[in-house]
């Protein structure tokens, strides 16, 4: 296994778990559970972001190329920092459950359309089926 290889198999495992990992938050704090205030549930998503972030670094000094040099790259950047803010607002800043609530739905499509952008190597992810 070459080294690009096992960075993105470390990159989409990251992937995997970041959004897994999202979704059960998302779900304690659908259900008031006390697993959301836990520490592990705060520090985890920290270290499996931060290896995800570390690993599409890594793949792109590999490729000797720049994020900005690809459409489908810029899409999830941007995806991304969506996907962060509304994140943030369904975990953390909502002032009322509808809008934590809408936040996570929203911020799960958002990663839906990041992962679909990935796959297919276009910034039009799975809309290129709805626009196509």
């Amino acid at each position: 296994m070459t080294l690009f290889e096992a960075l993105k198999h470390l990159h989409m495992g990251c992937a995997f778990l970041s959004i897994a990992g999202f979704t059960l938050r998302g779900y304690w704090m659908l259900t008031g559970s006390p697993l959301l205030r836990r520490r592990y549930s705060k520090v985890l998503p920290h270290i499996i972001d931060t290896l995800l972030l570390a690993s599409a670094v890594g793949m792109l000094l590999i490729w000797h190329m720049s994020p900005l040099q690809s459409g489908w790259l810029i899409a999830k950047i941007i995806a991304l920092l969506v996907y962060i803010g509304l994140g943030m607002v369904a975990l953390r800043f909502g002032k009322s459950r509808k809008t934590r609530v809408n936040a996570w739905l929203l911020a799960l499509l958002a990663a839906a359309y990041i992962v679909s952008v990935a796959y297919s190597k276009s910034p039009w992810g799975f809309l290129q089926n709805l626009f196509g």
